[in-house]
């Protein structure tokens, strides 16, 4: 009895150990961090206001974490928010780690695993919400790698319902004028009863009609949808506040999911930069 409580008190002892360690690592690296960006922003007369962990992952790798910091600033009178990354073992940092079997840079999997709420039946566009697995995808209807990878994809989990639940999110990119336009336009679309409006829209490539890069007329935009799917959807129905709203949230979805660029793609609540690995498990 004796040696099993000293047992217990030992593992205790260890782990509390660990904690304070651990805790003091998480301090030291953000008093560096903020020292580095301090340093940084100084010279180029840009005020700094502050700086947080925003993700603290473990590599599994001999000891070392990766941490992902928001950076607050104020240029020009403007506040801005960046993200800046830093790993540690707790006695060395680094900006940079390489996978030496992948060859792959560790920053790539720097991003938090999904909650359950990106899971919504809302956001379903293809397959089983039952399925053993799961993906996310943030795109954006007018770009040149969605266009080329994000028909394949939907493709795919409609032909393979019952294995993969394929979630879609909106993210129109500032790049693209018209594509909030075209996003908006897929959600009335949908509400309308249409089906497999997202895949329609990939697959019809509206930057065959107009330069998604240069076009900023958004009632041209809108015209050849609805050409495309034979509805009459006016700007007033585009401006609705509450359809900006919901553009908003899947905007805002993608931001909390550190998500900057399309298509992005997660597999089972983890991001897949190779936007491939799902394929194992298609009959």
């Amino acid at each position: 009895m004796k040696s099993s409580m000293l047992k217990l008190l030992t593992i205790l002892s260890l782990l509390n150990i660990s904690l304070l360690a651990n805790e003091k690592i998480d301090a030291d690296i953000l008093k560096y961090e903020k020292r580095k960006i301090s340093s940084i922003l100084k010279r180029q007369k840009i005020e700094l206001n502050d700086v947080t962990v925003a993700l603290k992952k473990d590599l599994k790798q001999d000891g070392w974490y990766g941490y992902v910091f928001n950076l607050t600033f104020t240029v020009k009178g403007k506040k801005l928010t960046q993200k800046d990354t830093l790993f540690t073992n707790g006695s060395l940092i680094s900006p940079e780690l390489i996978n030496m079997k992948t060859k792959r840079p560790f920053k790539d999997m720097m991003y938090p695993t999904l909650s359950k709420k990106y899971f919504d039946k809302k956001h379903l566009i293809a397959g089983n919400p039952n399925a053993k697995h799961s993906l996310v995808l943030f795109s954006d209807p007018l770009c040149p790698i969605c266009l080329d990878e994000v028909p394949t994809i939907i493709k795919n989990v409609l032909d393979n319902p019952k294995n993969i639940a394929l979630y879609y999110y909106h993210l129109p990119l500032d790049m693209h004028p018209t594509a909030r336009t075209l996003s908006k336009a897929s959600i009335i679309a949908t509400k309308m009863g249409i089906k497999n409006v997202d895949y329609k829209v990939y697959t019809t490539n509206f930057s065959n009609f107009y330069d998604g890069y240069k076009e900023r007329d958004n009632q041209k935009a809108l015209t050849h949808f609805n050409k495309v799917f034979k509805t009459n959807i006016t700007m007033n129905q585009i401006n609705d506040v509450k359809l900006n709203k919901q553009l908003e949230y899947d905007i805002e979805m993608s931001e909390k999911a550190f998500v900057n660029g399309t298509p992005t793609l997660f597999l089972d609540g983890e991001i897949d930069k190779t936007r491939m690995k799902y394929e194992q498990y298609l009959k």
